[in-house]
């Protein structure tokens, strides 16, 4: 129907009308419901009873009317019928091109006037907003087609603004769909003039995948809006917020949004608000980008093919997306802008233009020269030494530079690198490491400093390479150990995160290999959102170098103690519980696990419990307060009352003691030397109802996909 159904004929639309007739007539052949029964029909999912609605647009058609033709089928392929007007409703915007160094723009057909009511605004503004299926017509065909005539005449708006209609520019349609299972948008884009829907004028500048690499899906107003193909319908130059005052298109909310807290008008004391639905206001002062914001190209990617247009954010510089994070800058009177006044758009090429080779075109003015930095910066552990436990591991390395052949560098007369922070780190166990024995001071791994006071203290072996004596591996130390090597350069623009590299060496063990930490988190997940996960300035793109610290048996200072430092009880508080505006829901564990890291763990697994405080001995961890290795985890999220009783009522504990060997007990009266460890200890149980397959399994429970 698509290549009959779209143009201005009369004719074609009476044939196209007729045709949904039929359908219609000969659907009634079926059951009492209308739905299709004859052979070899499939049955019709009644929408209400659907675990899955896929939508598509088939055809739109543009004349005295407007017309569009769409299917809604279930997961199975099977029609979804019995759609009501009042449960969908419908979109539609043309592509207007950029002039005058202006940029293209979308403007949606049907509008309406939202009066200031609460909030600083003090002027009416002009709205995109949707028809509702139940103004105009919609028929169902019984089969999982539809057809619906909009009330708005496309060649007529007059209210409550002119739009003009330009049949020779790019249209758009979609709908959305509410009160069932959720729906993505469909969108159809077609040419009114001839038909075209294909090789059509484009601004595809970010999709939607990009958007989920941090969101994970992305939906809005009242989650039945999810595709970014059909946000810019709406949020375009055209539409604005009555009640703050600001504008709602996307090239400037969105770059406020993600901005956040570093936006120059927030730290100066002012908040960025919008308000949505019943004048309730959104205010994004607070939110802290898990990147540097000048890493653009992480939603406007130009090397994808879905995203054409991405590169305007450096081609097609205006007022409007430069002005939306450089909020300080009054472009009609020239304050904060080194070249004055812009009366225009047009004037901004004139020095921001599409040019590798000046300083002022905005890919170079978004440059992060430390990042680019690393490139010269490779830390390498060549070889380990070590005899035995309560002697210090010799390790061999060197630093070289990648992108000039792999050359090494002198350490002892290279400038930056004297004045720069590089350490080693030795940590055990590497199953589950804690550093057990070796008596510093809340379970924090041994750290040896390459340079004291820009002295080099290693030796020179003449090549280029280096020895350095690490501090003694604790006699109680068993099993593998893990050294790491990290650091951070200081170069004029900043300092650059080097990335963090790691060697494995056995301890006492009589195994051949020595044994890698489990692996229940993937790097490259976290720098979906993180892009590089960097902290405390020198732990970069490495997870063993934030658990060599973040272990079991430590935990934060403060009286009372201010809780857990280990890893499975940190990072979950930091994305589910702290006020960091999580772009995601805190069940989606595969946002940062493997496909199946987020099991509970069993008792015979080696992994520790979580220490509540540092004890009376902050040398000593088997004095601790402690927290059973799964509920440790699961009550960060799961934090009520019945939840916690769930737990210990299945072998969980939050006020255990452990001792060095990972043997639990129950408090009597403290923990450590002289402490009651008469307390039996029966284990988690969790595995039974919560483990693979399960009745109770936690990746049904979290809605993993």
């Amino acid at each position: 129907m698509r290549s009959i159904c779209i143009g201005p004929a009369f004719w074609i639309r009476t044939f196209c009308i007729m045709s949904a007739f039929f359908v219609v007539v000969l659907s009634g052949c079926g059951g009492k419901d209308g739905s299709p029964g004859g052979p070899g029909l499939p049955a019709g999912v009644d929408i209400s009873k659907a675990d899955e609605i896929v939508a598509s647009i088939s055809s739109v058609s543009v004349d005295d009317v407007t017309l569009i033709e769409f299917r809604l089928i279930d997961g199975h392929g099977n029609p979804v019928i019995n759609l009501q007007p009042g449960n969908i409703s419908f979109l539609v915007a043309k592509l207007v091109p950029g002039t005058d160094g202006n940029v293209s723009a979308w403007q949606s057909y049907i509008n309406k006037i939202e009066a200031p009511g609460v909030g600083p605004g003090t002027e009416s503004k002009l709205q995109a907003t949707t028809e509702s299926g139940s103004t105009g017509e919609l028929v169902d065909n019984k089969d999982g087609s539809y057809q619906y005539q909009f009330s708005t005449h496309l060649k007529n708006v007059t209210e409550p603004a002119e739009i003009a209609f330009q049949p020779t520019l790019t249209h758009r349609f979609s709908f959305e769909i509410r009160g069932f299972v959720p729906v993505i948008n469909p969108v159809y884009d077609v040419r009114p003039s001839d038909g075209a829907t294909s090789k059509l004028f484009s601004r595809e500048i970010a999709n939607i995948k990009q958007c989920n690499q941090c969101h994970e899906k992305l939906a809005f107003h009242g989650g039945a809006r999810f595709e970014m193909q059909q946000c810019v319908m709406c949020h375009n130059p055209g539409t604005a917020d009555a009640n703050s005052g600001n504008t709602v298109d996307m090239t400037e909310m969105t770059h406020k949004i993600h901005h956040g807290n570093n936006l120059p008008s927030v730290i100066a004391g002012d908040d960025y608000c919008i308000y949505g639905f019943g004048d309730t206001p959104h205010c994004y002062g607070d939110v802290s980008h898990p990147q540097d914001i000048r890493q653009c190209e992480t939603c406007h990617s130009d090397k994808d093919e879905s995203t054409p247009q991405a590169a305007n954010w450096y081609a097609a510089p205006t007022v409007e997306a430069c002005g939306s994070c450089h909020d300080d800058v009054n472009f009609e009177t020239g304050v904060n802008h080194g070249s004055g006044i812009v009366a225009d758009n047009s004037q901004c090429s004139s020095c921001h233009a599409s040019n590798p080779d000046s300083r002022l075109e905005v890919r170079q003015a978004h440059r992060i020269l430390a990042q680019e930095a690393v490139e010269r910066y490779q830390l390498n552990i060549l070889s380990v030494l070590f005899t035995g436990v309560g002697t210090a591991p010799v390790v061999t390395f060197s630093i070289t530079n990648p992108g000039s052949n792999h050359s090494s560098y002198d350490l002892a007369n290279n400038t930056i690198l004297k004045s720069s922070t590089l350490r080693f780190y030795v940590s055990w166990n590497s199953e589950e490491l804690n550093n057990a024995g070796n008596g510093t001071n809340n379970a924090q791994p041994e750290r040896t400093n390459v340079y004291e006071s820009g002295v080099l203290q290693a030796s020179d072996n003449g090549d280029f390479t280096y020895d350095l004596t690490l501090t003694n591996v604790a006699t109680g130390a068993e099993g593998s150990g893990l050294i790491l090597f990290e650091g951070k350069v200081v170069e004029t623009y900043g300092d650059v995160p080097i990335t963090t590299q790691q060697h494995l060496f056995i301890i006492n063990s009589t195994d051949a290999q020595p044994t890698s930490r489990r692996q229940k988190v993937l790097l490259d997940r976290c720098n979906d959102c993180h892009q590089l996960t960097a902290y405390h300035g020198t732990r970069n793109n490495n997870l063993e170098s934030c658990a060599t610290c973040h272990n079991p048996d430590a935990a934060r200072g403060g009286t009372p103690s201010r809780g857990p430092m280990d890893m499975k009880h940190f990072v979950h508080r930091i994305h589910a519980i702290d006020d960091i505006r999580y772009p995601q829901r805190s069940s989606n564990c595969k946002a940062c696990h493997t496909d199946d890291g987020f099991y509970p763990v069993s008792q015979i697994s080696g992994v520790l419990a979580t220490s509540i405080n540092r004890g009376v001995n902050q040398a000593d961890p088997t004095d601790n307060n402690r927290i059973t290795p799964n509920s440790a985890t699961c009550s960060v999220c799961h934090a009520s009352a019945e939840a916690k009783s769930h737990m210990e009522g299945h072998g969980g504990s939050f006020d255990a003691c452990q001792e060095t060997d990972g043997t639990l007990f129950r408090r009597i009266d403290f923990c450590g030397p002289g402490g009651d460890k008469s307390g039996s200890f029966p284990g988690e149980s969790c595995s039974v109802c919560h483990g693979p397959g399960r009745s109770a399994d936690v990746a049904k429970a979290h809605k993993q996909e």
